[in-house]
């Protein structure tokens, strides 16, 4: 497959792997979440979001020889970090979210990160900061800006139902369903290059299907502790790679 099949492929994969109709996404979605479940998705999601930018900044510094990555990395991170302004970076977005749930910095602080959060977490740190890079563009190309648009519209779907919250609360969330598209089309241009041959295909796959199934793993733990109940359905493949 030329570069352009190869990506198409991917997407078709990526959209239907079974991270983007999760059981967790599904009821959440409904808005079938109480009033702890809510705070509880809430604080713990933002363990992921608060470092999540850092793991572009870390395949930045992998992509020593090609400055024209590394701008298009930095580009998605600059809207990352809000364009520079403290009060719009991702994590202060996230933070007027956990505002009108009124959750506090100590509240957010206290409880210890769910295992399958520090799973993913560690995942990633792995694959960004992975010898070949081929890896960390799976993982943070296809496996995050095509997913994260459904995920996210779920999710703020959710919140509205079961919560009742204003859009600009939301911000954090549907702010991704349309920046990603932008993100996706600057991501696919910059990993074209790498997937030329056999080999760059398969290792830009490898990063994807990894980060996708340590998604998997990082939504059942959520659905155990937002719904205080063990995941109705358990796919053996969200586990590939990860032990």
């Amino acid at each position: 497959m030329n570069p352009q099949e190869f990506l198409n492929h991917l997407k078709r994969e990526v959209i239907g792997h079974p991270a983007l109709t999760h059981p967790f996404l599904e009821r959440f979605g409904e808005g079938d979440a109480d009033e702890e479940g809510i705070r509880t998705f809430a604080i713990q999601y933002y363990r992921h979001v608060r470092v999540s930018r850092l793991y572009l900044a870390a395949l930045i510094s992998r992509c020593r020889g090609d400055e024209k990555l590394q701008l298009a990395l930095a580009e998605i991170l600059f809207d990352e970090y809000g364009h520079l302004n403290p009060e719009e970076t991702h994590p202060a977005l996230y933070r007027r979210f956990l505002g009108a749930l009124d959750i506090g910095e100590e509240e957010w602080e206290e409880p210890q990160t769910l295992p399958e959060i520090e799973l993913y977490i560690t995942a990633h740190y792995a694959l960004s900061g992975h010898p070949d890079f081929r890896l960390g563009l799976g993982a943070l190309g296809p496996a995050s800006e095509w997913p994260v648009p459904p995920i996210y519209a779920r999710l703020s779907d959710g919140l509205r139902k079961a919560a009742g919250l204003p859009e600009e609360a939301l911000e954090i969330f549907t702010s991704h369903v349309t920046m990603d598209v932008t993100h996706a089309r600057i991501m696919m241009d910059a990993i074209a290059p790498y997937a030329e041959d056999e080999e760059g295909q398969r290792r830009v796959r490898e990063g994807a299907m990894r980060s996708l199934d340590a998604r998997s793993v990082m939504l059942g733990g959520l659905y155990r502790a937002v719904y205080r109940e063990p995941v109705p359905m358990f796919d053996a493949a969200a586990h590939r790679g990860l032990r």
